[in-house]
């Protein structure tokens, strides 16, 4: 597609604003060892701060909701997704670690601090994981495939793109928590390519993060190992 210098300006720029707080924020984790500091940081930097890029775009008509990913979708294919999504990505998530766990790699560098007020952690389990899912898709989906589509159709290459974008966001983690992070980034963006639609994605994003994380949905379930 031929574009414009200022829309091909706009939208490498658009690109940079909104990617670059998840490859940052990964040094608060390694850096900031109290949670409400790396808290305040988090929650400005890549919740705050890409929800305000995303609003202005829209709001200025720089850029379209359906160019996020913003588009309806009836209820039964909404239901349909998010039960799929989030029982493939809980699969992954569950067991990908111990399928490559003899691959080499690199150690964890950081990790979140421990909450230790119950009020302020549940209100990160929800709220806070909540935002993770709404905004990484919005971005890591939903304008990664605007963006990239601009210069291909591939499917596959719009897949393994997103997908590795979105993997090292996770890179203070460890080797192979991106290369696991990856896959299901992948298994988010084909759902996407299928639906064109986010919600259903977002909600199963949370929801794969809340089994993860909040201990209250027993993750033996989804053991396959």
């Amino acid at each position: 597609m031929i574009e414009s210098k200022e829309t091909t300006a706009l939208h490498v720029t658009a690109l940079i604003l909104l990617t670059s707080p998840f490859y940052l924020n990964d040094f608060a984790s390694i850096l900031i060892k109290e949670w409400r500091p790396w808290l305040l940081v988090d929650y400005l930097g890549v919740k705050l701060f890409p929800l305000l890029v995303t609003f202005w775009l829209i709001r200025r008509k720089k850029m379209r909701p359906v160019e996020f990913g913003l588009a309806p979708q009836n209820l039964a294919s909404f239901c349909v997704v998010f039960l799929v999504v989030t029982l493939i990505g809980t699969i992954i998530d569950q067991n990908g670690y111990q399928l490559i766990t003899k691959l080499p790699g690199y150690p964890a560098l950081g990790d979140m601090p421990e909450i230790t007020i119950p009020a302020w952690n549940w209100l990160d389990l929800t709220l806070g994981l909540l935002l993770v899912g709404i905004l990484e898709e919005l971005i890591f989906r939903g304008f990664m495939h605007t963006f990239i589509s601009r210069y291909t159709e591939n499917s596959f290459i719009i897949v393994t793109i997103s997908a590795v974008t979105f993997g090292l966001i996770h890179w203070s983690l460890g080797l192979h928590a991106v290369l696991v992070t990856s896959i299901i980034g992948a298994v988010f963006m084909i759902a996407y390519l299928i639906t064109r639609s986010l919600p259903a994605i977002m909600l199963a994003h949370f929801a794969i993060n809340f089994i993860d994380f909040a201990g209250v949905v027993p993750k033996s379930i989804f053991k396959l190992f």
